[in-house]
């Protein structure tokens, strides 16, 4: 499943798990349950998930500039 099928980034910055996936992370593979949510500075499993989206799902989706 793609990333950007299996989190929601929600108003406050934070991500949260739509789909259950695992994650290829360099620090190993990370599994997600659907309904879990991350925040920036809050690792789990000592990834910080929801750094590691902001920058692994802009490489798919670019921000457009303000």
């Amino acid at each position: 499943m793609d990333l950007a099928q299996a989190f929601r980034q929600n108003p406050d910055g934070s991500w949260s798990c739509v789909a259950p996936v695992t994650l290829e992370h360099p620090k190993g593979r990370v599994q997600i349950t659907a309904g879990s949510t991350f925040t920036r500075g809050k690792p789990f499993m000592g990834v910080d998930v929801a750094e590691w989206l902001d920058q692994a799902i802009a490489q798919y989706e670019p921000r457009k500039p303000d």
